[in-house]
C-alpha cells in the first residue's frame, strides 16, 4: 500500500471528511420493505439469453435464493472514528442487514485485520498456500501484482459491460490512464477507488501579516520572493522580536508530499513535476513522447536553486530538512510562518490551530504564483488510491455490481437514473446519518437545529460516519472526481443557498476558509502535472527504488543547504542512472509504449 493511501486512512476524520464525500444514504432503520420486484438468481444467464444483464438491472434488484459475498479488511477501530453505534460493528451493523433483507446479499468477512501490512502478508499466505482468495476486495501494490502473476483474479471486462453504471463505464474510460497497474494483456483485473481530486495545491497566507506591512498577496514568483524576505526580516507579527520566517515546508521528504508540499515553486520554473521519494512520481512527458523522471530533469537545477537561496537568507526553517508535513505546520500553528502551501482542507487543519493560538491569526487562500514565463502549476495527486479485485471463481458478480451501483447512483444523483434507489433520498439511515425533525432533514449541528437529544446518532451529538459500514464489500470508499466542483460554486455564489443534494449538503458543512481555498484552486484555471507511469512498480524499482529513493533525497537537501555546490546535480543524475536509473527508465517507457 503506498504511503498516500495510508495517509488518506489516518487522517482525523475532521479532515478526511472534507477531502471525501460521503458515500450513499439508506432508508429509515424502521422501513423493512423489500425490493420488489425480485430478480431470481435462478434465472437464465446473460450467454443463455442475450439480455438477461439488461433485464435485472436497476435499483430494485433482489436476488432469491440470497447470495453471499466474502472479502475482508483493514479496521484498526481507532482511526475510523464514529463508525459504528455502540454494539454495532463492521461485522454486525444496520447495512449488513439491510443488505440482507432488501437486496438478498450476505456479506461475510474472511479476516478483518487492524494494519495494512497485515492485510498484505495475509493476502500473500493466502497465495503461497492455495488458500481459498475473499470473492471481492482490496489490493494493490506487490500483492495485487502477485495474484496478477499467479492469475487468481477475474478478469472484468465483460462484467463491466453487462452490470457497471453506464456513467461509471464512462468514468473508467475518462481516467484510463490510473488503470495501469491493474491491467494485463489488454484487460482489466482491478476497480479503482478514485480520490476527489480536489486537492490540488493552493497558497495559504497570513493575511494579517500581509495587512501589517502593507503587502499585496503576491502574484509572481519574485513579488512571493519579496513577501518570504518582509515576513522574514520585517517583524510581521510586531511583537518586536525577530522570530518569524516566510515558509514552513517539510523537505524530509523532498519537493511533494501530503501537505507543505513546493510543487508550485517547481511549477514556476518549469513543466517537470518533481519527487524524489517515491520512483514512481513523477514520470513526465516529453517532447519525443518518452517519460523522463521528473528529479533528474535539468529543470530541477532551477528549483534547487531557489530554495538553496531562500534556505540561506533564512525564509524558511532551517530544520526543514529533518520534518515531516505535521511536523512543519507546527509552524503555522505557533505563529512562527506566515507561508504554507497545501490542499483546501488545510484551512481547518492544521491552520485552525493558528487562530485558536492566536485570535488575530488569519490564514487565506490565494492563487499560486506564476513564474518568469506568465504560467502557474500544480501536481496533480494520484488519482487512484488503490483497486478492488476478484477472486476469479466469484459466482456473483452481478450481486456486487448491484450494490455497487446503488452506492455510484447515490453519489452521482442524476434525474431519471434507473439504478438509483428512492429508498436513499434523505441518507443512509435515519438516526445514523440524519435526523427528521418537523419534516427537515438534519445532517449535523443536531443540538442548535432544536433536535431533542434522545434522536441524536451518538450521545455526544456527532453523525455516524457510514463510509466503513456502506463500503464491506467494495474494498475501498471511492469518489466521484471532481464532483464536487459545482457546489463549491453554488456555496461560494450564495452561502445562504439551500442544499438540495448530498454532495451539497456535504459541501455547505465545509468551514468557510476550505470552502473558500476550494474556489481558489477551482478558480485558477492552471495546468496539473500528471504522473504518466501509473504501472507496476518494475523489476528495477523494487531492486533499486529505495536506493534511489536516498539517493535523490539526501542529494537535494545537500543542495539546498549549501553542503554542495548546484554543479553536483549532474553527478547526482549520473550516479542515479548508473545505480538503476536508466534500467528503470528503459522499462517505464516499455511499458508506456505498451499501454499508452
Amino acid at each position: 500500500m503506498s504511503r498516500y493511501s495510508k495517509v488518506a486512512r489516518l487522517l482525523t476524520l475532521s479532515i478526511a471528511i472534507g477531502l471525501l464525500t460521503t458515500l450513499a444514504a439508506c432508508t429509515n432503520s424502521n422501513n423493512q420493505n423489500s425490493a420488489s420486484p425480485s430478480s431470481s438468481a435462478n434465472s437464465p444467464s446473460a450467454s443463455e439469453t442475450g439480455n438477461a444483464a439488461e433485464s435485472s438491472k436497476g435499483w430494485n434488484q433482489k436476488f432469491d435464493p440470497p447470495v453471499t459475498i466474502t472479502t475482508a479488511i483493514v479496521d484498526d477501530g481507532t482511526s475510523r472514528g464514529n463508525a459504528f453505534k455502540p454494539g454495532e460493528s463492521m461485522e454486525d451493523n444496520v447495512n449488513l442487514r439491510w443488505m440482507k433483507e432488501n437486496m438478498g446479499i450476505n456479506v461475510k468477512f474472511d479476516f478483518i485485520v487492524t494494519k495494512p501490512e497485515d492485510y498484505d502478508t495475509k493476502l500473500r499466505l493466502l497465495l503461497s498456500s492455495g488458500g481459498k482468495l475473499p470473492d471481492a476486495f482490496a489490493a494493490g501494490g506487490d500483492p495485487l501484482q502477485s495474484l496478477l502473476s499467479a492469475n487468481k483474479l477475474m478478469p472484468l471486462d465483460e462484467a463491466i459491460e453487462q452490470y457497471a453504471h453506464p456513467e461509471y463505464k464512462k468514468m473508467l474510460e475518462t481516467y484510463s490512464y490510473a488503470l495501469g497497474e491493474v491491467k494485463k494483456d489488454g484487460k482489466i483485473y482491478g476497480l479503482p477507488a478514485f480520490f476527489m481530486g480536489d486537492e490540488g495545491t493552493v497558497m495559504w497566507i497570513r493575511k494579517d501579516w500581509l495587512d501589517n506591512l502593507g503587502l499585496e498577496p503576491p502574484a509572481t514568483l519574485d513579488e512571493f520572493e519579496n513577501v518570504l524576505k518582509q515576513f522574514t526580516e520585517n517583524d510581521p507579527d510586531k511583537n518586536g522580536q525577530n522570530d518569524t520566517i516566510g515558509l514552513a515546508v517539510p523537505l524530509k521528504e523532498g519537493p511533494w508530499t501530503w501537505m507543505g508540499q513546493t510543487d508550485a515553486i517547481v511549477g514556476a520554473l518549469t513543466d517537470q513535476m518533481i519527487n524524489t521519494y517515491d520512483v514512481r512520481l513523477f514520470w513526465n512527458k516529453g517532447a519525443d513522447g518518452k517519460l523522463s523522471y521528473g528529479a533528474i530533469h535539468p529543470d530541477a537545477k532551477l528549483y534547487l536553486q531557489k530554495m538553496r537561496d531562500w534556505m540561506s537568507t533564512g525564509y524558511m526553517d532551517k530544520e526543514a530538512g529533518i520534518k515531516d508535513p505535521a511536523k512543519a505546520s507546527e509552524l503555522v500553528a505557533s505563529g512562527k510562518a506566515g507561508i504554507m502551501f497545501g490542499p483546501f482542507w488545510m484551512g481547518d487543519w492544521p491552520l485552525g490551530d493558528a487562530t485558536k493560538n492566536n485570535p488575530e491569526a488569519d490564514f487565506q487562500p490565494y492563487p499560486l504564483p506564476a513564474g518568469a514565463d506568465g504560467e502557474a502549476r500544480r501536481a496533480e495527486k494520484p488519482l487512484a488510491q488503490g483497486f478492488t479485485v476478484f477472486n476469479k471463481d466469484f459466482e456473483n458478480i452481478e450481486a456486487w455490481f448491484a450494490y455497487f451501483n446503488k452506492i455510484f447512483a447515490k453519489k452521482l444523483e442524476m434525474e431519471g437514473d434507473p439504478y438509483f434507489d428512492p429508498r436513499w433520498k434523505d441518507g443512509y439511515y435515519e438516526g445514523y446519518d440524519y435526523v427528521k425533525l418537523d419534516g427537515k432533514i438534519i445532517k449535523s449541528n443536531y443540538e442548535a437545529a432544536g433536535v431533542p437529544a434522545d434522536q441524536w446518532p451518538l450521545k455526544d451529538g456527532a453523525t455516524i460516519d457510514m463510509r466503513f459500514m456502506m463500503t464491506n464489500i467494495l474494498g475501498n470508499y471511492t469518489s466521484i472526481p471532481h464532483s464536487n466542483v459545482a457546489a463549491v460554486k453554488k456555496f461560494l455564489a450564495d452561502p445562504d443557498a439551500e442544499p438540495l443534494t448530498s454532495m451539497e449538503i456535504d459541501v455547505k458543512q465545509m468551514k468557510k476558509r476550505q470552502l473558500d481555498a476550494a474556489g481558489v484552486r477551482i478558480n485558477q484555471n492552471i495546468t496539473e502535472g500528471k504522473n504518466y507511469f501509473t504501472g507496476p512498480m518494475t523489476p528495477t524499482m523494487k531492486s533499486k527504488g529505495e536506493l534511489l529513493k536516498k539517493l535523490a533525497t539526501e542529494s537535494y537537501l545537500k543542495i539546498i543547504y549549501g553542503e554542495k555546490p548546484i554543479e553536483y546535480f549532474d553527478e547526482f543524475v549520473k550516479q542515479w542512472l548508473d545505480n538503476g536509473g536508466q534500467k528503470i527508465t528503459d522499462e517505464v517507457n516499455e511499458w508506456y509504449a505498451k499501454n499508452q
